[in-house]
């Protein structure tokens, strides 16, 4: 029978995990996915749980039927839970008129979510709590050893909860959507509710007597430092949960997989932690008087796993971890020997307040309780105070010193004059003392960083370790001079100021205005580094922008990018931040706009995937003025090509008119508006940024030099996206798992971007696109068409990383000949405005480094400065690492500079040294252009 109870009791627990799953991603729609938000669902529950415990304290002890009682309570979590996870979302719109006012404040607005969230999760999270007590009544009353029934109960709902946490990632989300599985999981409560019922009969005449019911009262002398210790150890465990997901997400990609991935093991601990002291109480009922110690112990592990941490890891490569066998190998070394621990001290905390309580309803309730409470105020204590003012390390080592304070409370006389006592007493304070402090910045907030900047000079210029995330600030240094910043937050690189990364954020600022004939207003999604907001602040004829972010930190460490705070976009008076979800947001301000743009994290990752729905672009579309126009990112390289049509599709459902643009290779753009009637913009305002000085100067260093560049990076329009994404259904809310499910398995990468780089194709859907016509001037469109030729050849030169030599000289050529554009020139050379902005700054001991040579050679080459870019690459050829590529370009510049004969020697010259190590393309094109063919005078001089 015992068997039976801890079967329903498995699946109870998996259904509360996977309630708790959707309740999370739920309440992330309807009061956005900010920490705020995530913290106020979790006290939720953990409070119910406690008002549950304290309602079996309260009232335990009068069921008469506490398995009968237990199976009405899994109905009332299964209606209740699904009838939750359904309402959620339209809950928080009607909420929102009451909450709008407090918008503004965001302490008042949090309070009233937590109140809010309180009251929805209050009736499945208290019956919830309810359930633990009443099967410990039962199940005491056919065996008596408490302790044993409490670790078996107790062990086997968290292993259930194990298998709940990740079947709602795996399995559920993916095959049933947000609704099916809450259906699943009501249906889950159901089958447990049934077998209890099958069941109530055995337990309903083993009642106690009335003498037994009246001598229920808790002991509060002997019992009161056990329910400090129990207190303690759910908050100090929960708080280490925090700081321990937080610590991995420096290693781990940070998406709802490897957090399902993290929580298991965390649950398995506690729960095989649970199991284990059961069998212990089975042989030992004295067993807790060694509570003391597997305190102590716990601290230890603590110190000792975070310690042993890089020897985990070293395993690995240097990439973010996302495979969940992946996260497994590195999160169960870390977490499952501190939580294996906590589960046994639950169970012995349990197993000695059963000796103050003379009922197992009453110990149970009140152990709950205490250890509830304390979970929740761990969680607010871990996010809101321990990480933003300590910081991971330091919070690790508070939170060791804690297991101390509950050995503590745990210690009994018997065992304390043992060697036991001062052997585990000793270890403790020695890993106390000898705690590894220096091992997060010298170890691993490097590795975070190294990350992003692999075989190059670089250095971490700042770390904000937040409520939200761990954020770095990271420089690439050339000679140890900056060349641009990048943000890191925990294992993901957000964005940079490097050009190639300002070329695609500013774009979706850039085309907008040049095709909307008077843009007044502007809501950006996501900060990043402030590319994107500087465009914006850039435009005169913005009177209005909105900036919202969910990262404070982000705004506020963004001075490293703008010292001047002139140049600060958020200091410019038009701009209002927001510290908010950028979907709330949009929920709750009544403000349309010209221009809404959204860089948001890549959706893969947890809680973000709601930026990405056609929900979200629904409500894009609803704070739109008429002609308005909305551009977002679409990153390719963290998708799988399934995962991006979901998106795409979810776009094209809500604007007619949506259209794909390249930004910077796998980072695209998707365009849509609100109808207008208005005709096309005329040339004139369609060049204007080119005509404005600082926009035309930043057009230049992006790569967008004249104005029909930009209509170059059209890829299509409606019909082409409608036939490209017809064999996918739209990413939505009910369905967020399409965004995931084939990128965690590692399928279906590249295909469709390479099938987007086709530039006659684009050129004809471009030329044809009624879209275009709406909004272009037709004399731009016809000088437009020539360039789908070039960004072909741009196309394949931005590989800006890659050895000259290995490129196509042939487009490189017509570029130079044909246009007047710059840019690919000097990415063709390896060279970017990074370091060429570094130039007139450098010392002439600096400038005589065959690097920096060669940046010199790169623009003159550029520039159409042939014979200067001739003579810049001489003294290169003595340098044995840049002969083969300065003699070579030295021979072009001097053909370029009509100087054939000249070049032609040195090619004669050059040729046997180099034969083997230049392409024959090359050789075929000197042939071709200039009737240079020195393999041939080799030849016949041999």
């Amino acid at each position: 029978m015992a068997l039976i109870l801890c079967t329903i009791f498995f699946i109870s627990g998996a259904s509360a995990l996977v309630f708790e799953t959707l309740w999370f991603h739920q309440a992330g729609i309807a009061f956005g996915n900010s920490v705020w938000a995530s913290s106020l669902v979790l006290s939720g529950f953990m409070g119910g749980l406690a008002l549950g415990s304290a309602i079996a304290v309260w009232r335990g002890d009068r069921i008469r039927s506490p398995v009968l009682t237990y199976a009405g309570l899994e109905i009332v979590i299964g209606v209740a839970g699904v009838s939750l996870a359904l309402a959620l979302p339209s809950l928080g719109t009607v909420l929102t008129p009451l909450l709008k006012p407090f918008f503004d404040v965001p302490l008042v607005l949090n309070i009233l979510r937590l109140l809010f969230v309180f009251l929805l999760l209050l009736v499945p999270s208290t019956a919830m709590g309810l359930t633990l007590p009443l099967l410990a009544k039962a199940l005491v009353l056919a065996d008596s050893n408490f302790g044993r029934v409490l670790g078996r109960l107790y062990g086997w709902n968290t292993l259930g909860a194990v298998f709940g946490a990740l079947l709602a990632e795996l399995l559920f989300l993916e095959t049933l959507g947000v609704r099916g599985s809450a259906f699943a999981a009501g249906a889950m409560n159901l089958t447990a509710a049934i077998f209890a019922l099958k069941t109530a009969r055995v337990f309903y005449n083993q009642v106690p007597t009335t003498e037994q019911r009246a001598t229920t009262a808790f002991h509060w002398a002997s019992g009161a430092r056990w329910l400090c210790a129990a207190f303690l150890s759910g908050l100090t465990l929960l708080a280490l949960e925090v700081v321990w997901f937080r610590f991995l997400l420096l290693y781990v990609d940070g998406s709802s997989v490897s957090f399902s991935a993290m929580l298991a093991v965390v649950l398995a601990g506690i729960s095989l932690g649970g199991l284990s002291a059961s069998i212990w109480l089975r042989t030992d009922t004295h067993a807790h008087r060694f509570s003391m110690a597997i305190a102590f112990t716990a601290g230890i592990a603590c110190v000792a796993t975070y310690g042993m941490f890089p020897t985990v890891v070293d395993h690995f490569d240097q990439r973010a971890l996302s495979k969940i066998f992946e996260v497994l190998i590195v999160a169960t070394p870390l977490m499952f020997p501190v939580a294996f621990l906590s589960g046994v001290f639950f169970t012995l905390a349990g197993s000695a307040l059963r000796l103050s309580c003379s009922s197992a309803a009453t110990a149970t309730g009140i152990l709950t309780l205490a250890n509830t409470t304390g979970a929740t105020v761990g969680a607010f204590v871990g996010g809101f105070l321990l990480l933003p003012v300590a910081g991971i390390e330091a919070s690790l080592l508070v939170l060791t010193i804690c297991y101390g304070a509950i050995a503590m409370f745990a210690f009994e006389k018997d065992i304390g004059r043992t060697r036991h006592f001062y052997a585990v007493v000793g270890v403790y304070l020695i890993s106390v003392f000898f705690f590894p402090t220096g091992a997060m910045a010298r170890r691993h907030l490097t590795t975070a960083a190294a990350r992003w900047a692999v075989d190059q000079e670089w250095r971490v210029v700042d770390v904000r370790e937040g409520i939200s995330e761990t954020s770095l600030y990271v420089e690439r240094l050339m000679f140890g001079r900056r060349q641009y910043l990048r943000l890191v937050t925990n294992s993901v690189s957000m964005s940079s100021t490097r050009f190639n990364a300002r070329r695609y954020m500013k774009l979706y600022v850039y085309l907008p205005v040049a095709i909307h004939d008077d843009p007044k207003s502007a809501l950006l999604i996501s900060y990043g580094v402030g590319s994107t907001a500087k465009a914006m602040t850039e435009t005169s004829s913005f009177e209005e922008i909105d900036v919202v972010d969910i990262s404070k930190d982000i705004l506020e460490m963004n001075s490293i990018v703008f010292p001047d705070s002139s140049e600060n976009p958020l200091y410019d008076p038009r701009v209002t931040a927001h510290i908010e979800d950028g979907r709330y947001f949009l929920q709750t301000t009544d403000k349309s706009f010209d221009l809404i743009t959204g860089e948001p994290p890549p959706p893969q990752l947890a809680d973000v995937v709601n930026l990405y729905t056609q929900e979200h672009f629904d409500l894009i579309y609803e704070h739109l003025n008429e002609g308005g126009i909305a551009t977002y990112w679409l990153p390719l390289h963290s998708l799988s090509d399934r995962s991006a049509k979901a998106i795409i599709k979810a776009f094209l459902n809500v604007f007619a008119d949506a259209s794909l643009w390249h930004g910077w290779r796998e980072d695209l753009m998707l365009v849509g508006s609100r109808p207008t009637r208005r005709a096309p913009v005329s040339t004139v305002w369609f060049e204007n940024q080119w005509n404005e000085p600082s926009i035309a100067a930043e057009m230049k260093n992006i790569g967008l030099e004249v104005p029909e560049q930009l209509g170059s990076l059209f890829i299509g329009g409606p019909d082409f996206l409608a036939e490209l994404t017809q064999t996918v259904q739209p990413l939505v809310d009910n369905f967020p798992k399409r965004i995931v499910a084939d990128s965690v398995l590692g399928q279906g990468r590249n295909e469709l971007f390479a099938s987007l780089r086709d530039t006659d194709a684009a050129r004809e859907r471009f030329k044809s696109s009624e879209a275009i016509r709406r909004s272009w001037p037709d004399v731009m469109i016809e000088r437009t068409l020539p360039y789908f030729d070039y960004h072909h050849t741009i196309d394949n030169l931005i590989d800006i990383s890659g050895y000259p030599l290995d490129k196509d000289i042939n487009g490189l050529h017509d570029i130079l000949t044909e246009t007047s554009l710059t840019a690919p020139a000097l990415w063709f050379l390896g060279g970017s405005p990074d370091t060429q902005h570094l130039l007139p700054i450098l010392s002439p001991d600096e400038r005589v480094l065959p690097a920096w040579q060669f940046q010199v050679a790169a623009m003159l080459f550029a520039e159409r400065r042939y014979p200067e870019a001739a003579a810049a690459l001489v003294p290169l050829e003595e340098q044995p690492a840049f002969f083969a590529v300065a003699r070579i370009f030295r021979i072009y510049a001097l053909c370029m500079a009509s100087e054939v004969e000249a070049g032609r020697s040195l090619a004669e010259q050059a040729y046997p040294r180099l034969a083997e190590s230049v392409r024959e393309s090359w050789w075929d094109f000197f042939e071709e252009r200039f009737g240079i063919e020195p393999r041939l005078t080799v030849s016949s001089e041999r």
